[in-house]
């Protein structure tokens, strides 16, 4: 898929897992690149103290972006992403992730995230 190869190259660039993410589905919602990876810059690798990995705070990002609403009344998809990705990866949080699968497992979890994106905001 073509969202989760654009977002890899981006991490491969230098973004982190939230921004290359969020800024590989932010056209579909009138954000520039710029703006972003300014809203996702300090997000990356589980907001920098291992929690919730990045790439998949950059895909709730998005996904708020298309289905929230005042009352939060659509959060089921964030919950169905998260289930998704768990079942997929086996954890969440980040330093999970990494202590199970190292560092370079990150790109997996962007292409993912990225993938998800692509095929749900269809």
């Amino acid at each position: 898929m073509e969202q989760g190869k654009k977002a890899v190259a981006l991490h491969s660039e230098g973004c982190n897992c939230c921004q290359a993410v969020l800024m590989s589905a932010c056209e579909q919602f009138g954000l520039t690149q710029e703006q972003a990876y300014s809203l996702a810059a300090f997000f990356g690798a589980g907001m920098r103290r291992g929690e919730v990995c990045g790439a998949v705070t950059g895909a709730l990002m998005a996904l708020g972006l298309k289905y929230g609403d005042e009352n939060n009344r659509k959060c089921e998809k964030s919950k169905e992403f998260l289930k998704a990705f768990e079942a997929q990866f086996g954890a969440l949080p980040c330093r999970e992730l990494l202590a199970r699968n190292q560092k370079k497992m990150c790109p997996t979890f962007i292409e993912y995230c990225a993938n998800y994106l692509e095929e749900d905001l269809k």
